[in-house]
């Protein structure tokens, strides 16, 4: 007989709380059971899969995929993920990485002398 646990309806976010939005990018040999890992392992820290890729290179037998998911204010932090996903890591023999998506993007653009490059990447 197989007992099924549901996690518990969580409350609704009230207005001024803002959840926390991530992204995990991973990549390890191909083997069974890294999917269900990581939806298994998000699901315990209380995290809502919001987007999800993945894709096997058959080549190279290397499975790549892309999470981002959002934590509830009061969930999960940055370290107690980091320090899940390490142990995940350390079990599939995955190179990860882990970003928060409210910290933005610093970018760096360069163009020649002539303005009309700036210009038409501004106004694109």
């Amino acid at each position: 007989m197989t007992e099924t646990v549901l996690a518990p309806r969580p409350a609704p976010v009230t207005p001024g709380e803002s959840m926390m939005s991530c992204t995990v990018t991973l990549s390890c040999p191909n083997r069974p059971g890294i999917v269900a890992a990581i939806c298994q392992n998000l699901f315990e820290l209380g995290a809502n899969i919001t987007e999800a890729q993945q894709f096997d290179d058959t080549e190279s037998r290397h499975f790549f995929m892309r999470v981002v998911f959002d934590v509830r204010p009061g969930g999960a932090d940055l370290a107690r993920l980091r320090h899940d996903f390490s142990i995940l890591a350390e079990r599939f023999g995955m190179d990860w990485t882990l970003k928060d998506n409210r910290t933005r993007t610093k970018v760096l653009l360069m163009v020649s002398k002539f303005d009309h490059c700036l210009v038409d990447l501004l106004y694109r």
